[in-house]
């Protein structure tokens, strides 16, 4: 009897398993056939449900159980979704593939074996800490079909650098956050792909709070709880997928997104980051680093050019590359006595190489975290990307320096770093800050150019081009990461935007390497038959007007001027003040005065103005363009492609010399 009724339990739990499962099944056909081409005819793949659960521990550990469901309408999106992919790093996080499902467009169903799944290494490049992926071949896809994505992940990855530690112990300590105790997340609400439905539920014991802000949208919020925990879900319908522009802000600024954290306020996170790396002696100096740094700061009179001259032997002797420590790493830096034997090591290490030795040489100083490219909301959360150094030159006064960015810089901190936030590791705690922009005239780029003209209009003529800031270490970069035969080429380049039958005679620069000069190019060339021969004299355009320096870093942006308006803020590497100076001898005396002005234009975003004048035997110009913000907003960019539009238009005013 006994073995009778045991037998009925276990038939009846496995009916129920069964109904279940074709229940699911057919709730998602449903879900699926309730997308077709025609709701969404511009779309490749659509994001029918993506659903997220996070259950916290007391200790921080995450486990985080995810569902998608994607509808496949073109032969595009059959190619996109090939492949699926899971990235996690052994040492501190776990990912499971718990299934793939395929739900065919003539209504059958198949599940692809678990046992096909791959777990491989990522593939690395400058960074070596021993990333892993999970990898799934999918089947053949056909528009109309739909796919079931369920992962499993617990465990952390940390934002400084992506990437987590390389060696841990084998139970679930290794998956707790470093600022144990505690969770964050950034979560975006918006893609590539049109969104039905998304949704994200993170739940905590009752006597964790969390902080947590939506910006950039709109985005519905409920919370319950139990006796236990406190259930909070953040949930999004319909959603658009992002129409991308060009030199666009990036997606953390530009798309929908709640960012949560459960740590209190800035300070504590400041305290955390001091703690643990003092605690893993980041910062000890050894007789070899003091001989050093004795030895760089010698002779030197001043605080600034001490921190100056140690902050160039640290960006020049620690190459970027990055091996890993074992445990901590990510977020510890290593210790400076590590670096400087190894002399190799990512932003963190390099930061911590700095902070070793202006300790050493006396210098109250701490490492900071910032996140380079993108906005930190006030929500203390882990949004950071970068690792930079902090001097405090008296109470809460600070000056910040970047070793990772000045190997051939003679600034200390990029002025492509401004506006830029960041939180200092400090035993007392320090609130989030930002570095306050940077004015256009400090990143100034000047074209200086003479010339010659001879009665058959061939012309010839010298460019001196030298800048300030960001700007001058764009040029220098162009010197330092060329060999000379690709620079030759590269000047070769310049001179033939003012013609293409202009030739490179010679090319000079100051030393790239000694940062202690200003730096300045200066290309000679000649132009045959520049001049359009006309009655008793030429026409001809101005060489310094037809903008020789244009390209992805120098003048970034030229390539977010398209189309008549924009919906997302313009990222730009930095303001941009360009001046062009130009005087031009004629072989005899002009028969008409000319005096040209350009369009003036003057906005919040950018400025333009330019005259030019024919006297006597002498053309000369003068032209300024600004770009007066880093972040352009939307609502600017008419005034930015006025400014450019009017430069453009003043390079191609053909001037006549006639004798």
């Amino acid at each position: 009897m006994f073995r009778k009724f045991s037998f009925l339990v276990v038939l009846l739990f496995l009916l129920q398993i069964f109904v279940f499962s074709q229940s699911e099944g057919d709730s998602t056909f449903n879900l699926l056939n309730s997308i077709t081409k025609e709701k969404y005819p511009d779309a490749n793949v659509v994001i029918v449900l993506d659903e997220t659960n996070v259950d916290v521990e007391e200790s921080g550990l995450s486990h985080v159980n995810k569902r998608q469901i994607i509808k496949i309408l073109t032969e595009d999106g059959c190619r996109d979704f090939s492949t699926f992919r899971l990235d996690y790093d052994p040492a501190s996080s776990y990912a499971e593939i718990k299934s793939i499902r395929i739900f065919r467009k003539d209504g059958k169903e198949e599940e692809i074996p678990s046992d096909s799944f791959l777990d491989l290494p990522q593939p690395q490049s400058m960074i070596y800490w021993g990333p892993r992926m999970k990898l799934a071949s999918i089947p053949l896809l056909n528009p109309g079909d739909g796919i079931e994505l369920k992962t499993y992940s617990k465990g952390f990855v940390i934002a400084y650098l992506t990437n987590g530690q390389s060696a841990a112990s084998s139970d679930d300590e290794r998956y707790i956050p470093p600022m144990r105790g505690h969770y964050y997340d950034v979560v975006l609400f918006q893609s590539d792909n049109p969104i039905v439905k998304k949704s994200y539920t993170v739940s905590l014991p009752k006597n964790k709070l969390l902080n947590a802000k939506v910006f950039k949208g709109e985005i519905s919020f409920e919370t319950k709880y139990d006796k236990d925990r406190v259930y909070y879900k953040f949930s999004k319908e319909n959603v658009e997928p992002i129409k991308r522009e060009p030199a666009m802000v990036e997606d953390t600024d530009a798309m929908p997104k709640v960012v949560l954290a459960t740590v209190e306020d800035w300070p504590q996170k400041s305290r955390w980051f001091y703690e643990v790396n003092e605690k893993a002696k980041a910062f000890e100096w050894n007789d070899e680093i003091a001989r050093e740094v004795e030895k760089i700061t010698k002779g030197l009179k001043t605080d600034d050019e001490k921190r100056k001259a140690l902050l160039a032997w640290v960006a020049r002797q620690i190459r970027y590359s990055g091996i890993s420590m074992g445990k901590g790493e990510g977020y510890t830096l290593h210790p400076g006595i590590m670096t400087f034997n190894d002399r190799a090591g990512v932003c963190k290490d390099i930061a911590g190489m700095l902070v070793t030795m202006l300790r050493c040489a006396g210098y109250k100083t701490y490492p900071a975290m910032t996140m380079a490219g993108a906005k930190v909301e006030d929500i203390p959360a882990d949004q950071f990307n970068h690792c930079v150094v902090a001097v405090e030159l008296s109470p809460g006064n600070y000056k910040l320096y970047d070793p990772t960015w000045c190997p051939f810089s003679r600034e200390v901190w990029s002025s492509a770093e401004k506006p830029q936030n960041y939180v200092i590791g400090k035993e007392k705690g320090e609130v989030l800050m930002e570095t306050p922009p940077a004015p256009p005239e400090d990143n100034f780029i000047k074209v200086v150019s003479t010339g010659t003209f001879d009665l058959e209009g061939n012309y010839e003529g010298k460019m001196r081009i030298t800048g300030g800031a960001y700007s001058e270490t764009n040029l220098v970069w162009i010197v330092t990461f060329s060999d000379r035969g690709e620079l030759k080429a590269t000047f070769e380049g310049w001179v033939k935007k003012i013609s293409p039958q202009a030739e490179l005679l010679s090319f000079v620069t100051e030393d790239p390497v000694d940062v202690n000069k200003p730096f300045f190019i200066e290309l000679k060339f000649k132009i045959p038959n520049f001049g359009v021969k006309g009655d008793n004299g030429f026409y001809f355009v101005s060489p310094a007007a037809q903008n020789i320096l244009s390209n992805r870093r120098l003048t970034d942006f030229v390539s977010a001027i398209k189309g008549d308006k924009r919906q997302y803020d313009i990222f730009l590497r930095a303001t941009r003040k360009f001046i062009f100076e130009e005087s031009i001898t004629f072989p005899a005396v002009a028969r008409t005065k000319i005096n040209q002005e350009g369009k003036k234009v003057d906005g919040e975003a950018s400025s333009f103005e330019a005259k030019a004048s024919i006297n006597g035997k002498t053309f000369e110009l003068k032209e300024t363009f600004t770009v007066k913000k880093k972040i352009v907003p939307a609502q600017n960019y008419q005034n930015l492609k006025e400014s450019y539009e009017a430069m453009k238009d003043f390079g191609a005013i053909r001037y006549r010399f006639s004798y």
